[in-house]
């Protein structure tokens, strides 16, 4: 017979938060999500909806779909947080990756931010160059304008350095009649 192959994800639930959970309960309710066979567990307490939270791995079941591991994690996490006494608002969200996919996430570069200095390094021109270039059609707008000056994500700026149709040295000046 052969064997049931089975898929595993990496599951994060957090949920609405009604009161404070001490260190020690959180460390009680990543046991006891190990417990119930699920791998790798951390829990946290706020985040964006301010309740309990935790990330574990999880198997698929048999029939390996994330809708059975989204079950399984949140049946799990429920009855985990019961055991230990946490009382919550309610699942505020389930997120849910491949294994796979997860080991892509966290493969990525971090996003880099640049100012107009690290711009004219990045492009080779003089900052004088890159206020003139700000004024180009799809140069990218900055993601926040600080006191020190604005601030781009690197990952834009590369798109646009890509596209655009540079043209070394100072244009040719033309006779007027």
């Amino acid at each position: 017979m052969a064997e049931v192959s089975e898929t595993s994800f990496s599951v994060e639930i957090e949920t609405w938060g009604v009161a404070r959970v001490p260190d020690d309960t959180l460390a009680e309710l990543a046991d006891a999500l190990d417990e119930r066979g699920l791998g790798g567990t951390v829990t946290s307490l706020g985040g964006l909806a301010g309740g309990v939270g935790a990330t574990m791995r999880v198997h698929g079941g048999p029939s390996g779909t994330p809708a059975e591991a989204v079950r399984l994690a949140t049946e799990a996490f429920a009855e985990a947080c019961e055991q230990v006494g946490i009382e919550h608002g309610g699942i505020a969200r389930v997120d849910l990756m491949t294994d796979a996919y997860l080991d892509r996430w966290l493969a990525l570069e971090p996003e880099r931010y640049a100012g107009v200095s690290e711009i004219a390094a990045l492009f080779g021109v003089s900052r004088q160059r890159v206020a003139e270039l700000r004024a180009k059609p799809g140069f990218p707008a900055p993601v926040a304008e600080l006191s020190s000056g604005p601030v781009w994500k690197v990952s834009s700026l590369r798109l646009f350095l890509e596209a655009w149709d540079r043209r070394p040295g100072r244009p040719r000046k033309t006779k007027t009649a």
